[in-house]
């Protein structure tokens, strides 16, 4: 497989560097507006990476991810979830094109579910396996930076779940 290093695909892993940043900073708050808020920047961001890649099945799935951040930031009401769960499914089904598209609609539908807990501890712990699915699928596309960027969010969340619920625990 050749690699083309176009512009859209040196922007796209710009954008990415970007999206790292806000990601490991929002699993570093323990206030759930505050990591919301953080994956609705980061979100818009790594939406954008994927359109510039051909990637219209995670584009639009990413894309319907920050209009969830935003419900999660209000609500954890799990009407919201199966509404999300509906339209991340008509997504796939409507832009599905190739085989790996299952893998970011796996993970995106686990790290959904992840979303809307009320527990702090089980939102981490789904949001760890959705993202390792998703840092398989960048690996597939070949996304460097999408790669790097999952697995700053999967490290990012891993310290967060050690900081407040490991280590918090012990101290008391």
């Amino acid at each position: 497989m050749m690699i083309d290093f176009t512009l859209s695909f040196i922007l796209s892993q710009i954008l990415m560097l970007f999206a790292m940043g806000f990601d490991f900073l929002g699993m570093q708050f323990n206030n759930r507006k505050s990591i919301y808020l953080s994956f609705v920047i980061s979100a818009s961001l790594i939406s954008a990476h994927y359109f510039l890649l051909g990637k219209v099945a995670a584009g639009i799935i990413v894309f319907f991810a920050v209009l969830r951040f935003i419900v999660c930031y209000f609500s954890t009401n799990k009407k919201y979830l199966y509404l999300f769960l509906i339209i991340n499914t008509l997504v796939l089904i409507f832009t599905y094109v190739e085989m790996y598209d299952l893998i970011i609609y796996a993970g995106s539908c686990i790290f959904m579910i992840g979303n809307f807990q009320a527990n702090h501890k089980l939102m981490r712990r789904l949001m760890m396996v959705g993202t390792s699915l998703i840092i398989v699928y960048n690996a597939i596309i070949f996304s460097p930076m999408g790669v790097i960027v999952e697995g700053n969010f999967l490290l990012g969340n891993i310290i967060g779940y050690y900081r407040h619920h490991i280590r918090s625990n012990s101290s008391k």
